[in-house]
């Protein structure tokens, strides 16, 4: 009855370890402050972009922990401002992450923050630089023959098309496979599917 007894509490004990082990190698944890690093899916750019837009990322390695279940993750985040680069105005695009979902469906809330990208800036155009220029004296002969009857004026005009031209800020774009870096905000724990 004794060996009976034992050898009930054994298969019991054994029973218990294996429906926790279960339950853990179903729950993975993101902590705060862990980062993640996901690809981009499609271009970004900040004269064109709109609120509203959404931007998914693929999980890629170094996976958060080294662990591979994240392999096949995907992050999806939407535009929240956009401003477009103007006269002495610089570009940005401030975006919200919403949510990770897991390669077997799960999806859980995705509190993070954007650290770093691979964007690249548009090159200013030395003819739309050379144009304003060139419009600026134009328009300053204009007024200097109109209004004061001299012919000095494009000098200052071209020097304020230039200054105009050359402080005119360029957009950015981030092409669809660069790599972007996010920081969780708090921690998330993420109950996987039972296969």
């Amino acid at each position: 009855m004794r060996v009976g007894a034992t050898f009930l509490a054994l298969i019991l004990s054994f029973a218990c370890t294996a429906v926790t082990f279960a339950a853990s190698s179903q729950t993975l944890t993101l902590y705060q402050g862990a980062q993640v690093t996901g690809r981009l899916r499609s271009d970004v750019n900040s004269g064109n972009a709109h609120v509203g837009d959404q931007i998914v990322l693929d999980v890629v390695p170094p996976y958060p922990s080294g662990d591979p279940a994240y392999q096949g993750a995907v992050i999806v985040g939407e535009i929240q401002s956009v401003t477009p680069a103007g006269q002495g105005r610089n570009p940005a695009i401030g975006v919200k992450f919403d949510s990770l979902r897991m390669p077997d469906g799960t999806t859980t809330d995705f509190p993070a923050s954007l650290t770093s990208d691979e964007r690249k800036s548009d090159p200013k155009s030395g003819a739309r630089i050379a144009l304003t220029t060139i419009g600026g004296m134009l328009v300053g002969n204009a007024i200097g023959k109109t209004i004061f009857h001299t012919g000095g004026g494009g000098v200052a005009g071209a020097i304020g098309g230039f200054l105009y031209g050359n402080n005119q800020k360029a957009n950015f774009d981030i092409p669809a496979g660069s790599n972007m870096q996010l920081v969780l905000n708090q921690t998330v724990v993420i109950r996987r599917q039972p296969h």
